[in-house]
């Protein structure tokens, strides 16, 4: 038998059932709740559809109706709440726990101006926002003051940011894996003539025997960390 108004209001503590699953569960405090009972995948689930002191008899219904809709198109709302409660840290606490994570398989002192060229250049700009929300316009507002001025240094931090987002992508607190080729669009086409590189260990110094220029054949400063996570 169906659900009323009035036994909505008057029901006691238990599980009274609507209809096509929907249920109205009352807990012994009082506390009505709206519950869709489904099955998804052989496996079957409670939905909660919100406190019936909010939702009404009729809304209830209809969100019903809605979710068992887009349940069957695919969405699975387990997976949507899992993923609104995953915490996704900042970019430097993004940066920090990459940098811990793969400072092993480094050389010598490599890893310490890893971290430095980070706090020094990028974090004052865009450490504070979400890892998720980082984009190529974020790290080319990061880039742009040192891009001419140091452009080796600036070349090998985008490296670096590179390496950060593939971590953030492979931990899911990036959805997508980020592209950062329109980067270099955004920017002043480097000569390398305004400044130098900034003083680093012989092991993030790595010279090409053909060139003799710290760079590798496509002309980009060679960073171990882009190696590594391409291997």
């Amino acid at each position: 038998m169906t659900l009323t108004t009035l036994k909505v209001k008057n029901a006691k503590p238990g599980r009274h059932t609507d209809s096509r699953g929907l249920c109205l569960l009352v807990k012994d405090s009082g506390a009505r709740t709206w519950v869709l009972r489904m099955q998804r995948n052989g496996q079957r689930r409670d939905y909660g559809l919100g406190s019936a002191l909010d939702v009404s008899l009729a809304e209830a219904r209809e969100a019903a109706t809605a979710l068992r809709r887009r349940v069957r198109e695919g969405f699975d709302p387990v997976a949507e709440r899992r993923k609104a409660r995953k915490i996704v840290p900042n970019f430097e606490a993004a940066t920090r726990i990459c940098h811990e994570t793969l400072r092993e398989g480094w050389n010598g002192g490599h890893h310490a101006k890893w971290l430095s060229s980070f706090e020094k250049h990028v974090f004052p700009k865009i450490g504070k926002k979400p890892v998720g929300q980082v984009d190529s316009a974020c790290v080319v507002e990061a880039l742009a003051p040192i891009w001419l001025e140091i452009p080796e240094t600036a070349r090998r931090i985008l490296q670096r940011i590179s390496v950060v987002l593939d971590f953030a992508h492979v931990k899911g607190w990036v959805p997508e894996e980020v592209s950062l080729r329109s980067v270099r669009k955004g920017l002043p086409r480097q000569n390398d003539k305004r400044g130098h590189m900034e003083a680093m260990p012989y092991a993030d110094d790595r010279t090409d025997p053909q060139n003799g220029k710290g760079k590798d054949a496509s002309g980009t400063a060679s960073d171990p960390t882009a190696l590594r996570v391409a291997a």
